[in-house]
């Protein structure tokens, strides 16, 4: 599922040798939905996971849809859901770029970040949740 996303994530982190610190079926995820969270939904999807990814002490948050099985289709042509970077760093965000039509419309990179600055808090405490638990 995040398999795009943990490319974007190695493409744009060098390489030192660490390895990630979970595999991507224990990454923790929460599924959210439009008007259920009190903040500015920024995604032009109504409903998808956020995930946190922890790399070399630094903590990444994603938004990906979820596709249904027949969506994904089968091992060999299979369709990827379509991830983006949530955060605050407008730099981060070039990571993005292929499937940026996942952010909801927005007129300014302030109201991009504005919206999406929550949900990046929401997303990092996914990973604080995973190093009680360890």
């Amino acid at each position: 599922m995040l398999s795009l996303a943990l490319s974007a994530l190695a493409a744009s982190v060098p390489s030192q040798g660490a390895s990630i610190a979970h595999n991507a079926s224990s990454l923790p995820e929460i599924v959210i939905r439009k008007g259920e969270t009190g903040h500015d939904w920024p995604f032009s999807i109504d409903k998808g996971e956020l995930t946190c990814l922890e790399y070399q002490g630094q903590r990444y948050v994603f938004f990906a849809e979820i596709l249904t099985d027949d969506e994904m289709g089968m091992f060999g042509a299979m369709t990827l859901p379509r991830s983006v970077v949530v955060s605050s760093n407008p730099l981060a965000l070039f990571a993005s770029f292929e499937d940026r039509a996942l952010y909801a419309p927005w007129d300014s990179l302030e109201t991009l970040v504005t919206r999406l600055a929550p949900y990046e808090r929401m997303g990092r405490a996914l990973c604080d949740d995973t190093d009680d638990d360890l």
